[in-house]
């Protein structure tokens, strides 16, 4: 019969389970990745006529946006064991860190330029950056609205 191991204790900080493979050339890394991330504009075939012998063409931008999930692939290493990495190492922290804020900036920038598409950024601005939009709502409501009143004429009593 053989013993169970406590599944509480683990067996990490006893020199169990794989090394890791971190190393401090990742940082180095994600500044090449980073200066890989530009946007470029490519000519497209916009209109095509063979009889008239003409083309037209239009510029597309190809968005180059700079992601963890970009960096790695660009290095070939799980999303997962990055995130590892970056809850060990203060350094790495500050890399990926890096990656997100120049992302933010190509957000706001491009989308405030109307280059990319406003919902898009929208979405990545509020997923990645919590960056949400905030609405204030009023009632107006006369019966509701006395009560509340009220309620708060109650409230700054109770305070003196």
């Amino acid at each position: 019969m053989t013993k169970r191991q406590d599944p509480t204790k683990s067996q990490r900080g006893k020199g169990g389970g794989r090394p890791t493979t971190y190393k401090e050339l990742y940082i180095k890394e994600v500044d090449k990745y980073l200066s890989q991330c530009k946007d470029e504009y490519e000519q497209v075939v916009k209109q095509f006529n063979e009889e008239k012998g003409y083309e037209m063409y239009d510029n597309k931008l190809k968005v180059n946006l700079p992601t963890i999930e970009g960096f790695s692939i660009f290095v070939d290493i799980g999303v997962s064991t990055l995130y590892e990495w970056r809850n060990s190492n203060l350094k790495f922290l500050e890399a990926l860190e890096r990656i997100k804020r120049i992302q933010k900036k190509m957000l706001i920038d491009n989308g405030l330029a109307f280059r990319y598409n406003s919902t898009i950024a929208k979405l990545i601005l509020s997923a990645n950056h919590n960056m949400v939009e905030k609405t204030k709502s009023t009632i107006e409501h006369k019966g509701l609205s006395a009560l509340l009143d009220k309620a708060d004429e109650e409230d700054e009593k109770e305070l003196k």
